[in-house]
Order: C-alpha cells, then structure tokens, then sequence
C-alpha cells in the first residue's frame, strides 16, 4: 500500500511539472543556438510583456500582449489563435501581414524542455526549407528574453 501511495504521489508531482507552463511563458524572444544569445549584435527593444532583447533576422519573437509574432526571415505576422493542444502544446495560427500571404494560416507547435529552451514546430517548415522548425529534428531553441515571472 505504502509504494503505491509514493507511485501516486511521484506521478502528481510529475503531472504539476509537465502541465505547469502557462501559454504566457511563450512571450519572448528565441534564438536557435545558444551562441546567439551572446551576440554582439542584440539589442533591447519593448514588447508588451517588458523591455526584452532582440537579434535582428535571427530572433523568433512572441508578443501576446500585441498579437504578434515575428519569424526570422519570414516578417511579422498576426495571431489568430492559441490554445493548448491535448499533449500539452502550446500551439499559434498566425497570418501574415504581407498581403499577398494574408490568407494562408501559418501553425506553430511551441513545446517547453524548461523555463530557456523548446522545441519549436512549424508546418511550413518545409517549404521554408528550414530544419530549425522540422518535428523530426527537435531543435532546440533557447529564450534570450522574456518576461520576468510574477
């Protein structure tokens, strides 16, 4: 009796863990390696959620406060929806600000390893020809600003 109580208690806490990021936590910016955040090329800028940093071109920047996300290479574009998925996902259909794209959905998976690092998973990664969001390659990417917890 008493090693099925720890089992329970464990898979609790295990359980608190896994579904303890906010949908929030993904407000930031985030580079795809972790020598970028040392780059003497970031600078600070403003964002909803605070002064934060920003590497020009290279950052993936989430602004829910704005409603606006900024993909390296591809522009600005506007979040339509998030929402948590059933793995507990956090998950962004966005649409771009550019006209001629305006129509065409672009979906984002964000999956939080710990409170600096994700994996980050787009469906057009493909046609971006860009590995950095494949699902298949679970690149990491790591938080070089965010807002600071409460």
């Amino acid at each position: 009796m008493g090693n099925k109580l720890i089992i329970v208690l464990i898979m609790s806490l295990l359980g608190g863990i896994v579904s303890a990021w906010e949908i929030e936590d993904v407000n930031g910016t985030w580079v795809y390696s972790e020598e970028q955040i040392n780059d003497p090329g970031v600078h600070q800028e403003w964002y909803s959620w605070g002064k934060g940093w920003r590497l020009v071109d290279y950052s993936l920047e989430f602004d829910l406060g704005k409603n606006i996300v900024l993909i390296p290479g591809d522009g600005q574009h506007i979040i339509d929806t998030v929402f948590r998925d059933e793995e507990g996902s956090i998950c962004l259909k966005v649409f771009s600000v550019e006209k001629s794209r305006k129509e065409i959905p672009v979906c984002f998976k964000v999956r939080f390893i710990d409170s600096g690092r994700v994996y980050i998973e787009c469906d057009r990664w493909e046609e971006w020809q860009d590995k950095t969001f494949s699902p298949e390659e679970k690149w990491v990417w790591y938080r070089l600003s965010g807002p600071a917890k409460k």
